[in-house]
């Protein structure tokens, strides 16, 4: 469920003093000037995976607990398994336990996304139908040399990213993440986190997993049509016409919002019609199967 972090210390003055201590940690990395031997920010620690970066003015904890998690259970720091409510439980108290005022620290980004098995390849799903979303298209999509798929959606407040975790850690498996970055503080709070240790709420675990359902949602995902479709020749013209981003883009201006409500509605229709969504359909139901899973051990 929670991946990455980003922690923010607004007052460093016990945290710095304390994290400079050799007897809290033994390795602290600094800048250097060469010549003069003067020592500069940034000042860098470890707690495993995580990163404590220390700055002029302030303090920064930041990366992945699903990683630590599995780094205090002797695996390698990878987040492809699935991470419990009871992992995510004792992970922020380890945290605690080796940092000084950390419920005094604020949020300031966020990633929560599931990991789902398939049938087939993610890959294929993510290239051939997942298309659009909130009816624009992607602004990455990458493949990293052959390692898999990844499409990512920029919005204000988050992201939203699908990718094939499967093939990005070479496993013997196919699974899919569907994940939202927050990277601003703005698209979290509503929903009731402000600090880590909120992520131990069951509540507001859900109100996460209620926004990224509702993103998924906004996902344009559809079936290959099969070669026995009783879709017509114009429908199909019009289908290809949804599925182009230039379409919708043409009447996102004000003057045509109020048609492309309309043509949304037609869009949807279509696809119910000739009963297009079986992937999206399965796909949501496998996120709230295995959210409850995760929500419960």
């Amino acid at each position: 469920m929670i991946d990455y972090v980003r922690q923010y210390y607004q007052d460093k003055s016990k945290i710095e003093p304390f994290v400079t201590d050799k007897n809290n940690f033994e390795e602290l990395f600094t800048v250097m000037e060469y010549h003069s031997g003067e020592i500069n920010y940034p000042f860098t620690a470890n707690i495993g995976s995580m990163e404590i970066r220390i700055n002029d003015k302030s303090v920064f904890v930041m990366n992945s607990i699903h990683k630590l998690y599995n780094e205090l259970k002797g695996n390698k720091g990878h987040n492809h398994n699935d991470f419990q409510y009871s992992g995510i439980c004792q992970t922020i108290d380890y945290l605690g336990s080796k940092l000084i005022d950390l419920r005094k620290t604020r949020l300031t980004q966020l990633e929560f996304g599931l990991n789902i098995k398939l049938p087939m390849p993610a890959e294929f799903i993510i290239r051939e139908n997942i298309s659009l979303h909130k009816l624009e298209i992607h602004n990455h999509n990458e493949q990293f040399n052959g390692r898999g798929e990844y499409k990512q959606f920029n919005h204000y407040n988050y992201y939203f990213k699908i990718y094939d975790k499967a093939k990005q850690y070479n496993l013997g498996e196919h699974i899919i993440r569907f994940e939202i970055k927050y990277i601003r503080s703005k698209g979290f709070n509503p929903l009731g986190v402000f600090n880590i240790y909120d992520l131990k709420n069951k509540e507001v675990l859900r109100a996460l997993f209620d926004d990224l359902l509702k993103r998924f949602d906004e996902l344009t995902i559809i079936d290959n049509i099969p070669s026995n479709s009783k879709m017509s020749n114009r429908e199909k013209q019009k289908l290809e016409s949804y599925l182009s981003f230039n379409f919708w883009d043409k009447l996102s201006v004000r003057e045509n919002r109020n048609k492309k409500s309309e043509e949304a509605k037609r869009f949807q229709k279509l696809l119910i019609k000739h009963d297009l969504l079986k992937t999206k359909t399965f796909l949501r139901a496998s996120l709230i199967e295995k959210f409850d899973e995760l929500l419960n051990n």
